[in-house]
């Protein structure tokens, strides 16, 4: 066990997760969900294929500089993107409209697509009994797909309106639900900026799962320590 502890801990009566790269490794999620939808549309939309993976990502961009609030929401600002993509590659508002809605559901299929290993699953259920466990992501995946749902009480997402972490909004949202204290509230994500910083600026006791022996060095900004660091997610057992 390589548990560090910067602050003072307290066994919280709540404890909510980050998903991606938290509970699974979702680079290789992404990763695969990318080329399926590559393939998808290179399949239904042919012109497709004169754009590339960062063509694709700079009209998601320009998608965002036009209505800034869809760079809380990587589900609408994709959605937004594929339509004007396959609108500028010369198709129909229908057709443009349309493909990217199956497009995105194409995409979204494989991007819930995750083996969650049984080792994840017993620690929730073993915790699950102590706590009462949420979810926090700043991304779009889908508990009741990864057939994590009845681990957590609730998931809450960022969207056009609510902003997504390190901002505070889905953290006190999370607080209103729980109806108790913010000391008795302990956070666990991978993102030294958008889950350490953003429970700590709560106060929430904040939990850096820290599996690729990074430090707190961050090109953004410097960090705040959290109230604990571990190196592996199965550490939380002993926190019990």
């Amino acid at each position: 066990m390589s548990i560090r502890c910067y602050k003072n801990y307290h066994k919280p009566l709540a404890i909510g997760f980050d998903l991606d790269d938290t509970l699974y490794d979702n680079q290789p999620v992404l990763a695969q969900a990318e080329q399926k939808l590559q393939a998808f549309l290179h399949h239904h939309f042919p012109k497709s294929q004169q754009y590339t993976l960062g063509d694709w990502l700079a009209l998601r961009n320009h998608a965002i500089s036009l209505e800034p609030s869809l760079v809380n929401d990587t589900s609408a600002s994709r959605l937004v993107a594929l339509e004007l993509g396959l609108n500028r590659l010369g198709y129909s508002d229908r057709e443009a409209k349309d493909g990217a809605i199956s497009a995105f559901s194409e995409f979204y299929d494989w991007r819930n697509t995750i083996a969650i290993d049984q080792q994840t699953h017993q620690l929730l259920q073993l915790l699950s009994s102590h706590f009462r466990l949420f979810v926090i992501s700043n991304g779009n995946a889908d508990v009741s797909r990864l057939g994590l749902e009845h681990y957590f009480e609730f998931a809450l997402h960022p969207s056009p309106e609510i902003a997504m972490k390190p901002a505070s909004t889905l953290f006190e949202l999370a607080q209103q639900r729980l109806n108790i204290p913010a000391h008795l509230i302990s956070y666990v994500g991978d993102h030294p900026i958008s889950d350490i910083s953003g429970a700590n600026n709560v106060g929430w006791q904040s939990i850096w799962l820290n599996q690729g022996d990074g430090n707190f060095d961050h090109y953004k900004k410097s960090l705040q320590l959290p109230t604990l660091e571990l190196t592996s997610l199965g550490e939380l057992e002993h926190l019990i």
